[in-house]
């Protein structure tokens, strides 16, 4: 009897964990973190917002993109792409959520507040680390994108 208690427990349990931000099982279904969308917007892709980075600095919308990388010690940051090779550094609002750490190549699509973001060293050194790369590897200034939500869809 305790055995098939602990056994319900423990199935109950395992959502709760994928929905805290742990690494998702990869699977051909969609992963949702953080808020639900309120923006019922069709998303623009990273090349029109780098086209006009100040038009769209300090607002919200929806922008999808190909998952480039992912923070492995947390998942706390996601390097974003778009076909024509701009990039993006999503973060998420009040470091409230995670990516899963094996999304890379998915296809992420964010409600979130676009920045331009100028880098010191020490954040660049940092960021290096966390990506395995070097500090010369990593812009003084990059588009960040700071999430209310992620979604994520398994590339085709």
């Amino acid at each position: 009897m305790r055995t098939r208690l602990a056994l319900i427990a423990l199935a109950l349990a395992l959502p709760l964990t994928a929905a805290a931000g742990e690494p998702a099982a990869v699977s051909s279904e969609i992963v949702h973190r953080g808020a639900p969308f309120a923006l019922k917007d069709k998303p623009i892709t990273l090349d029109e917002v780098a086209a006009k980075p100040d038009a769209f600095a300090g607002k919200t919308t929806m922008i999808a993109g190909k998952v480039a990388s992912v923070c492995q010690k947390k998942g706390c940051w996601l390097g974003l792409k778009s076909d024509k090779g701009t990039v993006a550094r999503v973060t998420f609002k009040d470091y409230g959520f995670f990516a899963p750490k094996d999304c890379t190549g998915q296809v992420a699509t964010v409600e979130a507040e676009v920045k331009v973001t100028k880098l010191d060293l020490a954040e660049r050194e940092h960021l290096a680390k966390d990506a395995g790369k070097t500090v010369a590897d990593i812009p003084e200034v990059e588009l960040r994108l700071v999430a209310n939500g992620l979604e994520l869809t398994p590339a085709l």
